[in-house]
């Protein structure tokens, strides 16, 4: 098939893809609909989002934000972390301002303001905090000068930094306890500012939501960023990266690297198969040649899954919805159809492989 044909022929699959969910979702993945192509202001949107906001499932996240806003109720795997049960509302696409009562934002932004903590994951609550909010609109800026400086980091590390390929160091002159010797320590000098220098999920995350709507001069820094991800040297990075030092000589395996699930060898055992679905929507958001080659293989993976019509059924192994996990991890799934039902695999199914472009 001549490249062109193959462009129409996933055109019309999409177009088919895009038919069927419209005629069988939910409120929730209406809504995602909505917000794919550019809608939020027409009367049939307005009329669906205060339909997703009567969800029982909407009630549930939002009774879990704790009343303490701390690094400890902020960063975590409980259901009631705000970088789960946020991050699960922005899933369904739900507003900053639906999400949060306005005296709890203002504690949230209190936090977002205060830095004093300067180790590493106080510098990652803070962005984690600023970045959902701004996806989810609002419009302080403090959010926004945090999610921009956060880009200027990761800019001026991958354009400029001699270590942007060779982030460890030996462990000799540490006294790395032996429970931790397993993982490869990453260089303290790319965090001793207390922001990691390398990209993190969480960035792509952000970038992937908020793109189109930031500055040109602050996309092309983003897609400089990308460029550097999608590049097999840094892919060949220990997943997670490994061990970080923190405070006089404590240490912790630190997770939430952006690696893409199945692009080598290393990322293709079992383990990574449960947040690829997360995961693949969020890096078909850039246009990068070696994520197009990504995609191709993801194809041929998901190819196992595919049905008639253009449509796709997931294993459960790879829709996830697991309490008191990770978020950002892919363990939340959910866009709340009925999965004991055949269509409401389907209809997930299809939705995030019609976001992914597959």
């Amino acid at each position: 098939m001549a490249p062109s044909d193959t462009h129409i022929h996933n055109a019309l699959e999409r177009e088919q893809q895009l038919a069927y969910l419209k005629s069988n979702c939910g409120v929730t993945i209406r809504n995602l609909l909505f917000k794919l192509e550019g809608d939020e202001t027409s009367a049939a949107f307005e009329e669906n989002y205060a339909n997703l906001l009567a969800l029982p499932e909407i009630s549930y996240w939002k009774s879990k934000f704790p009343d303490i806003v701390e690094m400890a109720t902020i960063l975590g795997s409980s259901d009631a972390c705000f970088e789960n049960c946020f991050g699960k509302l922005l899933s369904f696409g739900v507003k900053s301002k639906d999400i949060l009562s306005l005296e709890l934002r203002m504690r949230y932004l209190d936090f977002v303001r205060d830095c004093g903590n300067t180790e590493v994951y106080g510098a990652l609550a803070r962005y984690i905090v600023a970045g959902y909010l701004l996806i989810g609109g609002d419009e302080d800026e403090i959010v926004r000068q945090i999610v921009l400086d956060r880009i200027d980091t990761l800019h001026d590390f991958v354009a400029t930094s001699p270590l942007k390929f060779d982030v460890y160091v030996e462990p000799e002159v540490f006294s790395i306890p032996k429970s931790y010797r397993s993982k490869r320590l990453v260089n303290p000098a790319l965090y001793e500012n207390g922001s990691l220098d390398l990209p993190l999920v969480h960035d792509i995350f952000v970038f992937a939501h908020m793109f189109r709507k930031l500055p040109k001069a602050y996309q092309a820094k983003i897609n400089v960023i990308v460029d550097y991800i999608a590049d097999p040297k840094y892919q060949d990075f220990d997943y997670g990266y490994g061990l970080v030092k923190y405070g006089q000589n404590k240490f912790h395996f630190m997770g939430w690297s952006a690696h893409m699930p199945l692009f080598n060898g290393a990322l293709s055992v079992d383990y990574f198969k449960k947040g690829i679905v997360f995961r693949m929507p969020l890096f078909a958001a850039f246009d990068h040649p070696n994520i197009r080659a990504w995609q191709d293989k993801l194809r041929d993976y998901f190819a196992a899954f595919r049905l008639e019509d253009c449509l796709y059924s997931f294993s459960n192994e790879l829709l996830p919805e697991v309490k008191n996990s990770y978020f950002l991890n892919g363990r939340h799934t959910s866009l709340n159809e009925n999965r004991r039902r055949k269509t409401g695999k389907i209809v997930e199914s299809t939705f995030y492989a019609y976001w992914a472009g597959l």
